[in-house]
């Protein structure tokens, strides 16, 4: 039974459309909505949220690598909404035309603050986007190379029966190698080599107390996505790397990395227009200490690197290929890069490759142009486990494919695709377009262009049935979506959940996934999702749309458009089960939402399952009759206080709210415009604190 409050609501709160408002009122405005509707049940914002105690026995407690943001949402649901705004916020700034080639207040870069802010600061927060210290000066090619040689402990020159050898002559064979660079190009390239000779300084410094075997376990791990939820095969060696690297030291490595490629995509601008036709058919490759370095010139090329990658590729221009594991760190090689300076390019590998960073950094930085992608296997496409994998592309139309843990993918490491403008296409199998796996953060953002984001839904496909649907979708993993080890029912290894965020700045996108994606959460996992602008159409099938189960946060963000929100089967917009947040907010606009069943602002087992429209004119609709938006599901555990888990199903609050905030709707049977209704305050779900509340503001 609900009981109707209309009378009272337009007494204390008054009742009526909300107009719209200037950006930085935005979030005032839409908390204004949720509290109204919370006092529609004499509830206020401090209601809403939980804070775990010691004495809720069978709450999981002690899970390792929770991100420390999590008990702040479980306490303040809606704090999440204004962070992941302020995110996207950054994503439109830092990666417009503007802020791709402008300059912070300590010099640093666009990318450096983008790859900090977005995600190094989500895993590690001890450090600040103030600089990555470059000191490099301008220095000759061979003679840089000659340097990281030194800094390997391998000589170039040897003596040997008192004169010099006859073979090896390193030094003399690094000047041929390098001759025909123009001055000033070998200048920029000398810097780039030793300002990641420095990086690599520091990512030894970060494994100094990690033996090479443990790493090579980890390294070998690209089953991981497949070990998420059900905790399936324990691998000891996450633990004991977790426990002994330096954290701090690999990002501030990482962080060199990316800055020292944007610093030589700035210099080496103008030079190589100066000396295109000269630089065509340019080629160095050598091996050093730390791998090959290949340099190639203005015309179209071709380079495989084979499983083995390299330490450092550049390419000055052209329509070029690219084979093999470019751009990908391995527990030998701690450091590998990439920098494409435009051209219609083409990348393909299997595994580990274009932004991976395993036990390591591994960054592919393309400049621009129309660009294809294509990862075959997994871990790549900005991917990190125990390491920073960073993608960005600063412009063109571009497709990108990966089948397992890409675009955006974390495993006790930062993941980032970061694409800055074009009519993009991203295709993934399971496990990435922002994806935060155990311990990890993964971030897609996108600076604008109409895009499609597919995480392919046919099982039969990918791989990976999901048994919410008897095996014939997939498991997603997706679009803005954190999952966690759920140990406590196997061998009690519980990691907590990471951080997943999809952020698309503009353009009239298309999302589509299977289960678990688009803002969904999982064991202590926060996957969001924020769309700026334009006319969008999110499409999943289960466990989507700012949803979760399992003590997490699953938040969908959509600030303005005509869109359509729809999940097919179940547990999708605004739902939360078992201890979650579950938000989706929309802007504006005359926008649909479509449920299988349970959505649309529900609640089960003690979760905050929140709906909030703004404005427009809206269509509710559910594939099963005699649902409503607005629903808390009822449970007689919530009333009983003998049982193991008692007090921490007794004690806490939930509540599935939905709000509109105006225009003319059309809902389902049982609801309809005007509504202010919730639980009768005798019935078991009011005693229970466990509400639904239902209000539209015509």
């Amino acid at each position: 039974m609900r009981y109707g409050i209309v009378a009272c609501l337009v007494m204390v709160v008054g009742v009526g459309a909300v107009p719209a408002r200037a950006a930085p009122e935005r979030d005032a405005v839409e908390m204004g909505l949720v509290e109204r509707a919370l006092a529609v049940a004499g509830w206020t914002r401090a209601d809403l949220g939980w804070r775990a105690r010691g004495t809720w026995d069978r709450y999981p407690q002690d899970v390792p690598y929770q991100l420390r943001h999590v008990d702040d949402v479980f306490a303040e649901p809606w704090s999440a909404v204004p962070w992941v705004r302020a995110m996207g916020a950054e994503a439109r700034e830092l990666l417009s035309a503007k802020g791709i080639d402008g300059k912070g207040g300590q010099g640093q870069g666009a990318l450096f603050r983008l790859v900090h802010d977005l995600g190094v600061h989500r895993r590690y927060g001890a450090m600040r986007a103030y600089a990555a210290n470059l000191t490099a000066k301008p220095t000759a090619l061979d003679a840089a190379l000659r340097a990281s040689f030194a800094a390997a402990g391998r000589a170039t020159s040897f003596t040997t029966f008192g004169k010099p050898a006859d073979w090896p002559r390193t030094d003399e064979d690094l000047a041929k190698a390098t001759a025909g660079l123009p001055a000033e190009v070998g200048a920029v390239l000398g810097k780039l080599v030793l300002d990641l000779e420095d990086a690599w300084a520091w990512a030894e410094r970060a494994w100094r107390n990690v033996p090479l075997e443990a790493r090579v376990a980890v390294h070998g791990r690209l089953d991981l996505g497949i070990e998420e939820t059900d905790a399936l095969a324990y691998e000891p060696a996450m633990d004991d790397v977790a426990r002994a690297w330096d954290e701090a030291s690999l990002w501030y490595a990482g962080l060199k990395v990316v800055e020292a490629l944007d610093v030589a995509r700035g210099a080496l601008a103008q030079p190589v227009a100066g000396a295109r036709e000269a630089l065509r058919s340019l080629r160095v490759d050598v091996e050093t200490p730390r791998g090959r370095v290949v340099v190639m010139g203005t015309g179209d090329d071709v380079l495989d690197v084979g499983t083995e990658g390299a330490f450092l590729v550049v390419d000055l221009g052209g329509n070029d290929r690219y084979v093999g594991s470019v751009a990908a760190s391995g527990p030998t090689r701690l450091v590998s890069a990439m920098l494409e300076m435009g051209g219609d390019d083409r990348y393909e590998a299997k595994d580990r490759a274009m932004g991976a960073g395993s036990v390591g950094v591994g960054v592919l930085l393309d400049a621009g142009g129309a660009d294809a992608y294509a990862l075959k296997g997994t871990l790549g496409l900005g991917a990190g486990m125990f390491g920073l994998g960073v993608l960005a592309d600063l412009g063109g139309d571009d497709a990108y494919f990966g089948a397992y843990s890409a675009q955006g993918c974390g495993f006790f490491g930062v993941g980032m695709l970061l694409d800055a403008a074009g009519k993009d296409a991203y295709t993934l199998w399971s496990d990435g377009q922002g994806f935060g796996g155990v311990a990890g953060v993964g971030v897609l953002a996108d600076g604008g262009g109409d895009d499609r984001y597919e995480a392919v839904v046919d099982a039969k496909v990918t791989g990976r049935g999901s048994y919410h649907t008897g095996g014939t979708v997939s498991v997603s993993n997706a679009q803005g979506c954190g999952m966690g080890r759920r140990g406590d029912g196997a061998d009690g290894h519980s990691w907590g959940g990471g951080f997943g965020c999809l952020l698309d700045v503009a353009g009239d996108d298309r999302y589509e996934a299977a289960n678990w994606a688009q803002g969904c959460g999982y064991w202590f996992g926060t996957g969001l999702v924020w769309d700026g602008a334009g006319n969008d159409e999110f499409r999943a099938n289960g466990w989507a749309g700012g949803s979760g189960a399992h003590f997490c946060i699953g938040v969908l963000v959509d600030d303005a458009g005509d869109d359509l929100h729809r999940v097919a089967q179940n547990w999708g917009l605004g739902y939360g089960h078992d201890f979650t947040v579950g938000i989706h907010v929309d802007g504006g606009g005359n926008d649909r939402y479509e449920a299988g069943e349970a959505g649309i602002g529900w609640s089960i087992n003690r979760s905050v399952g929140l709906l909030v429209d703004v404005a427009g004119d809206d269509r509710y609709a559910f594939g099963k009759a005699g649902l409503v938006p607005g629903t808390a599901v009822f449970d007689a555990r919530l009333l009983d206080r003998s049982g193991a888990s008692a007090l921490y199903w007794t004690e806490s609050r939930s509540v599935g709210l939905f709000v509109d905030g105006g225009g003319t709707d059309v809902y389902p049977s049982g609801a309809a415009d005007g509504d202010a209704v919730t639980d009768a305050p005798a019935s078991d779900n009011a005693r229970a604190r466990n509400l639904g509340i239902r209000l539209d503001l015509r």
